[in-house]
């Protein structure tokens, strides 16, 4: 009894082992077709170069046309390959509209693409099927209803650059109330950033005359954009490219990155800048807002005139950079 209840088990430990080998090479035959299959359809792909077309701004002016590096696509058609490039070129757009839409400007448009076969044979103009306008029309709407994520994170940095402003910086209330007073601030209808303009009543509102001042502006409640602008006013062109200041006995200079002309009233010219104070105008600025008695020279091309800076243009700067500051801007 004992012996046949042994060959028992061992006829069974055989069988499941069998099933268990055979189950193995059932496993793999599978595997091995899928794989096949998989080989085939990569087989059955052909592959095609997609190439943006875009407009890029120049750093000193003007437009270039240009090919972007290529993108592979693979597809089974020249129709399926042209739809899939169809609707990377939307994305493309799509992205550069809302660029455009959410930061002001952007320096690549896309204009046109092109889809190479492995002939290096533009197929863009040339592939055409039934249903091309529907499915076009299709993918455009489906991309281009989409929302504009660029704007949505751009709000939110402004968000938590407004909180974390509100959180870090302390205004001092006491000093803006004492100093606006002294200020036309000009709110700008277009903006929905409760953008905010801060210009001394002393600084005159047209450019033919002479003047020297600092403004700013607030985005937000946040102050940002300091400013520096001088005109220059008088009956003769000097066509200045820089200005050496007199302070308090001690020079300075500064170069405008710009300067602007025009003329009339009867011959009269002026010439003016405008710009972006930075870090390293710093001690120009500071040393105008601080001091007794200053004068610049603005030098021309041949010539060059001298202009006492009043009291009251001090004054001005000076009231420009603590209200700016007592807004919690930091210069």
């Amino acid at each position: 009894m004992n012996y046949k209840k042994s060959q028992l088990n061992m006829h069974a430990t055989v069988t499941a082992k069998h099933k268990k080998r055979t189950l193995k090479l059932n496993n793999m035959k599978q595997l091995i077709g899928l794989l096949m299959i998989a080989i085939s359809m990569t087989s059955c792909m052909n592959k095609y170069d997609y190439i943006e077309v875009v407009e890029e701004t120049q750093i000193l002016g003007g437009v270039e046309t240009k090919d972007k590096e290529a993108k592979v696509i693979k597809a089974k058609s020249d129709s399926a390959a042209y739809l899939e490039a169809y609707k990377d070129f939307c994305i493309s757009q799509k992205v550069n509209n809302d660029m455009k839409q959410s930061l002001g400007t952007t320096y690549s448009t896309p204009i046109d693409f092109k889809l190479m076969n492995d002939k290096g044979i533009d197929i863009s103009k040339t592939t055409l099927f039934a249903t091309k306008e529907q499915q076009e029309k299709e993918i455009k709407e489906s991309i281009f209803s989409m929302s504009n994520s660029i704007q949505e994170s751009v709000e939110n940095n402004k968000k938590e650059e407004i909180d974390n402003f509100n959180k870090t910086v302390k205004v001092d209330s006491l000093k803006v109330k004492e100093l606006t007073k002294f200020f036309r601030i000009k709110s700008d209808e277009f903006s929905n950033d409760n953008k905010k303009w801060y210009e001394p009543k002393t600084a005159p509102q047209y450019t033919n005359r002479n003047g020297i001042y600092c403004y700013f502006q607030t985005e937000n409640g946040i102050p940002s954009n300091l400013r520096f602008r001088v005109q220059y006013y008088a009956e003769d062109w000097l066509f200045f490219s820089r200005i050496q200041f007199s302070i308090d006995g001690k020079a300075f200079e500064f170069i405008p990155n710009d300067t602007e002309t025009d003329s009339g009233n009867g011959g009269y010219i002026w010439e003016w800048f405008d710009q972006g104070l930075t870090i390293s105008d710093k001690e120009l600025i500071y040393a105008l807002a601080n001091c007794k008695n200053a004068k610049m020279k603005f030098i021309g091309k041949q010539y060059h005139d001298i202009k006492t800076i009043t009291q009251e243009q001090i004054k001005s700067i000076k009231q420009t950079i603590d209200l700016y500051n007592a807004l919690g801007g930091q210069y």
